[in-house]
């Protein structure tokens, strides 16, 4: 009987311990118009994970060809920002980037805690002064890369830690 037991336990353990995955690393990056390759996907994933372990700031890229259901870019940010869940309970530091090459848009949609620092003004500037600029020349990952960048290294400033 008990070595029945045990040869259960040796077949179902394993199956068991398959479905708790020890996999810890989040995922940031969703490109669902298929706009980076794996080695970019993996370094703006890398950029956005050490950004949060340094600040507990959750950065997040989305990149679409449609913003359906909703009509605007700025909905469709707003919808997905709240889908997705970013940023901590209670501080709101989520940054979600949208970028639709499709569509010709971006925008940077920031929690309640967040746009107290980043505030629309800086974001706007971003956008038009690091990232279309890299766009324009069809340099995809480079803008986002750059806007990416600059973000992170805008909210790692002490002055603009967000509470």
């Amino acid at each position: 009987m008990k070595s029945k037991l045990f040869i259960a336990l040796l077949i179902v353990l394993p199956v068991v311990m398959s479905c708790h995955s020890t996999k810890t690393q989040k995922e940031f990056v969703f490109d669902k118009a298929k706009v980076l390759d794996s080695m970019q996907f993996q370094k703006l994933n890398d950029l956005y994970i050490r950004h949060e372990k340094l600040t507990t700031n959750e950065l997040a890229l989305l990149t679409t060809n449609s913003f359906a259901p909703v009509n605007t870019i700025e909905e469709y940010a707003h919808e997905r920002f709240n889908t997705l869940g970013l940023g901590k309970k209670d501080i709101d530091n989520g940054i979600l980037i949208v970028f639709s090459p499709e569509m010709r848009q971006v925008r940077i949609a920031t929690g309640y805690g967040t746009e107290r620092v980043l505030t629309d003004s800086i974001a706007k500037r971003i956008i038009d002064s690091v990232m279309i600029p890299q766009f324009r020349r069809v340099n995809y990952f480079e803008g986002l890369w750059d806007g990416s960048l600059a973000i992170t290294r805008f909210l790692e400033k002490p002055e603009n830690t967000i509470k």
